[in-house]
């Protein structure tokens, strides 16, 4: 049997969602061979306004959506519900990240959804859950990020002020974990052909992804501190991850560092003296590559912390694990950015070189005729209708 192509090729997913945790789970889907067809408002996407917007689309929304077909539909159109529905009865999986209670009030909600589609597996991402008593709150990455105490954590811990994290880490661990979910639920639909809502609460997603999470619960917190990015020759820094308890032993019994601390010192005074020797025995490395094979030598795993941006994308396994792919943009610009993670030993992943992002209803014909066998003059009497609309 060849499985040399893509391993989702065949599932059809329908894209209602926005900005980055659905669309994230849906670029994924995409690059593993799905037909997406991304149902955007008139307005457009927010995040066509978000990162570097010149002379064509937003990097952010380049990021997020390319490798996807664009249909739009205005949802606040009498007739838009009914088109989306026949859409929903031949998709597999369906994708939105509203807040509760506003797909319900487009008439897609999962009682409907299901009704039309008995075998279809919905994702639903929102901040705190279908459910409850705060599933009604408005809340984005950062909003999540405080109330998870991520955000007072990385304070505290730094002895800082308290800043948001800079990764949309509730969004994309959200969109990541949604996808487990709904390729697991895809499985049972196989198996019985029934289909199931998955309920993705990014509060829910932090805290079962926190590996900290024990030591709140287990009521030992704060945790000891940890002494990990140290200043290294060529005026350069290096994370060692390694305690300093275990950083000195490994460094005293195999790299010849001798314990400066007199006798009868205090727990505070020997503390301080070792962490001077190791401050002092990593810059008396002549260079920063002596420094790293000695490292290297002792077992212990070290990055260089390298600025985020051209310096970041230098490191030598991102060019040859393929992390960045050439497309362009709407407007036909060269543009760069990054391929989804997945390498297979004999399936294909990923988007072509090449590959540019799609305008607002750019695939209304092509992709309603697909998925539904409508006419030219179907699409068009939508279109005169106010439903579908177009750049």
């Amino acid at each position: 049997m060849d499985i040399s192509g893509y391993p989702l090729a065949g599932l059809k997913v329908l894209d209602l969602s926005r900005v980055l945790a659905g669309p994230f789970a849906t670029r994924m889907l995409s690059d593993l061979g799905a037909d997406v067809i991304k149902i955007e408002p008139p307005e457009g996407d927010v995040t066509r306004n978000f990162g570097k917007t010149d002379n064509g689309v937003a990097g952010f929304y380049l990021q997020q959506n390319i490798g996807k077909r664009n249909v739009c539909i205005d949802l606040k159109a009498e007739g838009s519900t009914d088109l989306v529905l026949d859409l929903c009865r031949k998709a597999d999986v369906l994708v939105e990240n509203f807040r509760p209670g506003v797909m319900k009030r487009f008439g897609l909600d999962w009682e409907s959804v299901h009704a039309v589609n008995p075998k279809l597996v919905m994702l639903s991402i929102s901040g705190f859950g279908q459910t409850g008593p705060e599933s009604g709150r408005a809340a984005y990455a950062p909003v999540v990020h405080a109330e998870a105490g991520l955000i007072a954590r990385q304070a505290e811990m730094s002895e800082g002020p308290a800043y948001d994290l800079q990764y949309s880490l509730a969004d994309s661990y959200s969109s990541l974990h949604g996808l487990v979910g709904l390729l697991a639920a895809l499985r049972v639909a196989e198996q019985t052909g029934i289909g199931q809502q998955i309920d993705i609460a990014m509060i829910n997603v932090l805290h079962a992804t926190d590996d900290y999470a024990h030591w709140a619960l287990d009521n030992n917190w704060p945790k000891p501190s940890e002494n990990l990015v140290w200043d290294a020759p060529e005026g350069k820094q290096i994370l060692i991850s390694s305690d300093m308890k275990w950083l000195w032993l490994v460094l005293s019994t195999k790299g010849g560092l001798v314990d400066p601390t007199p006798k009868g010192a205090d727990l505070e005074t020997k503390l301080a003296n070792r962490r001077k020797a190791i401050v002092e025995h990593i810059a008396s490395y002549p260079d920063f590559e002596s420094l790293t094979k000695a490292l290297d030598r002792m077992n212990l795993a070290w990055g260089l912390v390298r600025k985020f941006g051209e310096e970041s994308y230098a490191q030598q396994s991102v060019r040859h694990n393929g992390v960045l792919v050439d497309v362009i943009d709407d407007k036909g610009n060269p543009r760069r950015t990054v391929q989804s993670p997945y390498r297979f030993s004999a399936s294909r992943s990923g988007i072509d070189p090449g590959a540019r992002p799609p305008k607002r209803g750019e695939h209304n014909q092509d992709a309603l005729s697909d998925w539904l066998g409508l006419p030219a003059e179907e699409v068009q009497a939508l279109a005169e209708a106010g439903i579908l609309l177009s750049e």
